[in-house]
């Protein structure tokens, strides 16, 4: 994750979307229900985000499955991007790494503004302990979030230059993240998911907790 925090300490806008088991489900699998059961995978949501993992631009960071997790999902997801300089794990951010992240990128995050794209449960009251400055929230619903991409495909151009854009929307996150960055690439796109739920919607995953699967590779 050093990438990650030099591109944070340089105020080098960059994009981050992580395409997991869910996103590379629903696109090998017609009908997928991914986001822990928030998101259905329609052919126009798989189609772009097989875009998204196809997609490069110089600070356009694509997320694949582990190799030891998810060992056909990785090889599927490693054809699609090819060679490629910005590519990392899914999990680059948390699993192994969350502690560092909590402790080491948050702090180089809250130095910057932030727009908050997330589902309609979150409250983000509790962030104030980390210092965020949240400028605007954006609130969808809970389920189907991209059944509001129409809606909201072109917010990019209210985006300051140099802000920070953290999007918590599932599969949706990594549609926006590529096509954002795509738009306006002086702004930074980090597709976080459900990295802050035990503050923002009072729920704990497995990796909030050190509760995972042993992996050599992940965690």
């Amino acid at each position: 994750m050093e990438w990650f925090i030099d591109n944070l300490l340089n105020n080098t806008n960059f994009s981050f979307s992580r395409f997991n088991d869910g996103e590379v489900g629903g696109i090998l699998n017609e009908n997928f229900i991914a986001s822990r059961g928030a998101q259905k995978i329609s052919i126009e949501l798989a189609s772009k985000l097989k875009e998204g993992l196809e997609f490069k631009k110089d600070n356009y960071w694509v997320g694949i499955p582990c190799p030891e997790c998810y060992p056909d999902m990785y090889k599927f997801a490693n054809n699609l991007v090819g060679e490629y300089k910005y590519k990392t794990l899914a999990v680059e951010l948390i699993n192994k790494n969350y502690q560092r992240f909590i402790s080491e990128c948050v702090p180089l995050i809250t130095k910057r503004k932030i727009y908050w794209l997330g589902s309609n449960d979150q409250n983000l009251s509790e962030l104030e302990k980390f210092g965020f400055n949240i400028i605007k929230q954006y609130k969808l619903p809970i389920k189907d979030a991209f059944s509001k991409y129409n809606d909201i495909k072109d917010l990019y151009k209210d985006f300051k230059p140099n802000s920070i854009v953290i999007l918590s929307l599932g599969p949706l996150e990594r549609v926006l993240a590529k096509e954002w960055f795509e738009k306006k690439d002086n702004v930074t796109y980090l597709g976080l998911g459900s990295t802050f739920d035990p503050w923002t919607r009072g729920v704990k995953h497995g990796y909030h907790t050190g509760n995972l699967s042993p992996c050599k590779i992940c965690n």
